[in-house]
């Protein structure tokens, strides 16, 4: 099902593939929604098609019902985060906020081609309602093919034993980058997780990935402001007093431009990771 994105989301190639089981349902995310609630209860598996902005916003309250209700509706967007030359008005960066208070939503942001397969076939093959965040365009390869996704799971995508990175999408590709910088600048050893399940989290797992760390530095393309950072640090705070940091958008729209120019100019770069990793180590007294 699709909003009349179909050139932009690229499922136009389905649609010349299999025509009957395309639907553009218009400039209507609303309809597009309450259209895939009736396919869901019809016993069919709709997946919803659109930028992540327009989906989750325009169509928050028919999302809330198909959780509400616990129908096998599978959301997968494209254009999730910062977007570029598509304008400020397209970036999607509360979509994480509204989609992780709805209960019996799993949400997952695969970081590259090679977890988006996995994760697709994970999705596309449990039942129940999904949130599939991706980017608009490609991001670089941080996984091998031997690669194994796991639900709910860190992804440990470097051993390190004194902090640690935590990145989302993009940003898991940019913390496995800023990692050697810090080593190699202040003699320490970092840890790199990806996350690509954002809702549930496996608690359990988590404390214990983290359990000899003395610091954590959560990169995210979302408002800082109950993004990703905030579950983390909830989940973190209750059992462990554990110093973080946060890197996102911070309470802003941000202005239109590259994506390189909008990532940069919201800090969202290895330049402030390292900023923000210093002003963690002073903190601990590692430097």
């Amino acid at each position: 099902m699709d909003a009349d994105l179909s050139s932009s989301t690229r499922t136009n190639k389905f649609a010349q593939k299999f025509p009957k089981r395309f639907f553009n349902m218009g400039i209507a995310e609303q309809n597009m929604f309450g259209t895939a609630l009736g396919f869901a209860i019809s016993g069919k598996i709709p997946i919803v098609s659109g930028f992540s902005m327009f989906t989750t916003g325009r169509a928050w309250e028919f999302i809330r019902l198909a959780c509400h209700d616990n129908l096998n509706v599978k959301i997968i967007t494209t254009h999730g985060g910062i977007v570029g030359e598509d304008g400020s008005t397209h970036n999607a960066l509360e979509d994480l906020s509204l989609m992780a208070s709805l209960p019996n939503l799993t949400i997952l942001i695969p970081s590259d081609n090679i977890e988006l397969i996995q994760v697709l076939k994970y999705a596309l093959n449990h039942e129940g309602h999904y949130y599939i965040r991706l980017p608009r365009g490609v991001f670089p390869i941080i996984h091998e093919e031997k690669y194994i996704f796991k639900i709910s799971e860190l992804d440990l995508l470097k051993k390190g034993n004194d902090i640690s990175l935590i990145g989302v999408g993009y940003c898991s590709y940019l913390s496995l980058k800023a990692a050697s910088l810090i080593e190699k600048e202040y003699n320490i050893s970092v840890k790199v997780y990806n996350l690509p399940t954002i809702k549930p989290i496996n608690e359990i797992n988590l404390l214990r990935e983290l359990k000899d760390i003395q610091g954590v530095v959560v990169i995210e393309e979302h408002n800082i402001f109950c993004g990703v950072g905030s579950i983390l640090a909830r989940l973190i705070s209750e059992k462990n007093n554990l110093p973080m940091r946060f890197i996102g958008v911070n309470n802003t729209f941000c202005y239109s431009g590259t994506r390189e120019e909008v990532l940069d100019e919201n800090g969202i770069n290895l330049e402030n990771i390292l900023q923000k990793t210093e002003q963690l180590l002073k903190h601990i007294n590692k430097i």
